[in-house]
């Protein structure tokens, strides 16, 4: 029983290891066997379920505004791939037993591992129907109970493969058919409905298959079958990892390396692109990013079309999307040298609503995934430089020591070490301006919240939103040999989100990644740490405890926290600040004022003005250590 729908969502949702060895003896319960022989006697019969080796199958897709098709193979015991065009995408993956791979909608072509690897190798087994063997492929299958909705009464398993996800299958009492199957992918339930069994080649199939993402209504995808051949002689080719494509990036000057001006502001990577010849404009570099994109003002306002919309998942929740065809992005530096890709696809979202008030100035758009990944890209906080290198020459030559890397999807994860204790697989976000952000069931399970000790609520966010999170302080960080004391640590309060991950322990940003310079290399799963000037400074908290957000010509106090010296001062959430110091405030710069207000010594006093309905008032704040 394929459903490669549910594959097909996760690929799209903005969203080689080995195995663990799997179980020699058959592990279904009694009762779970009477539901799976009941099912297979109702789709024609042990024989017939058995006999069927590989399967190929054609089928209409609708999704994001979009019709297309998905093409979609499998061959026992483990072989699976798919191909979807749909709309400005073309998608492939497959997996041949051993190998896991992807073509993104840019073409970037990447081999999955960690996470994924388990989870492809769990799809094959579950797509390939393994679990209706007798010996259930190494797997499990065993009883959830009674379910009862308005549509009718579902005996339900829970179908658990050798490695990967559990899935909850749902039978139908009155048919004996799989209603429903539903599988949770790190924060994300997907349900996969399946409806219209007709017999086709021998077995009673599902011809339609809706699935959807709990909170994600613009994701619902609809799967319609419309041919199917069964044991066919598939090409070993069809599953195995392709020939990367010749590359689609230039070089402005010669082969490479391009030495690029970047911009380290707000605890942020800027950097100068051009969109279709445009001027340059200001863009974000995001490692944490799954595809690059523009802000929606601003795509509107050039005049680039856009179509289809979904929802993806940012920092702290979820948002619209649409997408944009471009012709040309190029990153280049005054004297003429930088690179040029042709022929992406990006999206389009509303970022600046989201981000320009804390960073008090506007991005065009942001470079993701789709884009760092086609180099090795060395990121110089201290001398402010951006070196893209062709990874197939690329030779590491620095000071620095090699750390080995996973992807979490298209986010490079490393393992990192907290008070020499608590182990855990972080992933490594540019994108971020945090030190580190500790995902929810991490704090949970090994009850950091608790070990912290003093802590304070402060306001965090990003695309989807802002929510409220802790930041405390724990003894010792350390990633590879590398480590620091006292480290500022965030006990993220996403509820969903990248910031809720079940998978992965939490997200590091760039007050901890600016103590080193940087070496992301995608292709051979490596990131190069050489500790820069950062590399020793001590984590800080803002001493005066007021979070300052710009709105147009208006900076206001977003949060005053309770004890700080802005609360002592009289500052009141909502206040516009006028000048500070003497200086108007917008002659001062996001980075100044948190320089002043981080590093300005305790008992240091700071004369601010306000407004508060329409009134003007003066204070003057007196710097206290809040943590």
């Amino acid at each position: 029983m394929s459903n490669r729908s549910q594959f097909f969502i996760r690929g799209l949702a903005l969203l080689a290891a080995l195995a663990p060895a799997p179980a020699l003896w058959a592990a279904i319960t009694p009762e779970a066997a009477q539901v799976v022989n009941r099912y297979v006697a109702a789709v024609g019969g042990r024989a017939a379920v058995e006999a069927e080796r590989s399967v190929h199958s054609k089928s209409t897709v609708a999704a994001f505004g979009f019709t297309g098709t998905l093409e979609s193979w499998t061959q026992r015991p483990d072989r699976i791939a798919s191909r979807t065009a749909l709309g400005p995408f073309t998608l492939e993956d497959g997996f041949d037993g051993t190998t896991a791979w992807r073509i993104d909608q840019n073409g970037k072509l990447s081999i999955r591992d960690g996470k994924d690897l388990e989870d492809e190798k769990g799809n094959a087994w579950f797509e390939n129907g393994l679990w209706l063997m007798p010996d259930q492929g190494g797997g499990s299958v065993t009883g959830q109970g009674k379910e009862t909705d308005s549509t009718g009464t579902y005996t339900v398993l829970e179908v658990k493969g050798p490695v990967g996800r559990p899935r909850a299958v749902w039978f139908s009492a009155s048919t004996g058919l799989v209603d429903r199957v539903v599988i949770k992918i790190d924060q994300q339930t997907v349900t996969t409905r399946l409806s219209d069994y007709r017999v086709s080649q021998g077995l009673r199939r599902a011809h339609r298959q809706e699935a959807s993402v709990a909170g994600m209504p613009l994701n619902n995808l609809t799967v319609t079958l419309d041919s199917v051949w069964v044991n066919e002689t598939i090409d070993p080719a069809r599953f195995a990892l392709p020939q990367q494509a010749a590359a689609d990036f230039k070089f402005l000057q010669g082969n490479g390396p391009a030495d690029l001006p970047m911009r380290y502001g707000e605890r942020h990577v800027w950097v100068k692109v051009s969109i279709d010849g445009r001027a340059p404009e200001d863009f974000l570099l995001d490692t944490g990013a799954s595809v690059s994109l523009l802000d929606s003002a601003w795509a509107a306002a050039h005049g680039i079309a856009t179509e289809g919309k979904m929802q993806a998942i940012g920092a702290g929740a979820t948002g619209n999307v649409a997408f944009a065809r471009i012709g040309s992005i190029r990153v280049a530096g005054p004297d003429g040298d930088g690179v040029e890709i042709a022929g992406q696809k990006l999206a389009v979202l509303e970022l600046n609503r989201f981000v320009a008030p804390f960073f008090w100035r506007d991005a065009a758009g942001l470079l993701g995934y789709d884009f760092v990944s086609r180099f090795v890209t060395e990121i110089d906080y201290d001398k402010g430089t951006l070196a893209l290198h062709d990874p197939k020459t690329f030779t590491y030559a620095g000071k620095g020591t090699a750390v080995p890397i996973t992807l979490a999807g298209t986010m490079p994860v490393v393992k990192a070490t907290i008070d020499g204790q608590y182990e855990g697989q972080f992933r490594l976000d540019v994108g971020s301006g945090s030190t580190v952000d500790l995902h929810g069931p991490y704090v949970e399970k090994h009850g950091l919240r608790e070990k912290v000790g003093k802590s304070l609520a402060v306001m965090a966010g990003g695309f989807g939103g802002t929510f409220t999170s802790h930041v405390g302080r724990m003894k010792v960080m350390a990633i590879g040999p590398y480590s620091w004391k006292d480290p500022l640590v965030i006990l993220s309060g996403a509820e969903q989100g990248g910031l809720a991950s079940e998978d992965y322990s939490g997200n590091i940003g760039n007050e901890i990644l600016e103590r080193f310079k940087c070496t992301f290399d995608y292709e051979h799963r490596t990131l190069y740490l050489e500790p820069g000037a950062r590399y020793a400074k001590a984590d800080r908290f803002s001493r005066a405890g007021v979070q300052l957000a710009r709105f147009g010509d208006a900076v206001k106090a977003m949060q005053v926290l309770p004890g700080s010296a802005a609360e002592a001062a009289g500052i009141r959430e909502g206040d516009e600040v006028v000048t500070l110091d003497g200086k108007p405030i917008l002659d001062w710069t996001q980075d100044s004022v948190s320089e002043t207000f981080e590093n300005g010594a305790v008992g240091e006093k700071h004369a601010l003005e306000l407004l508060r309905d329409g009134k003007k008032r003066k204070v003057t704040m007196k710097l206290k250590e809040m943590i």
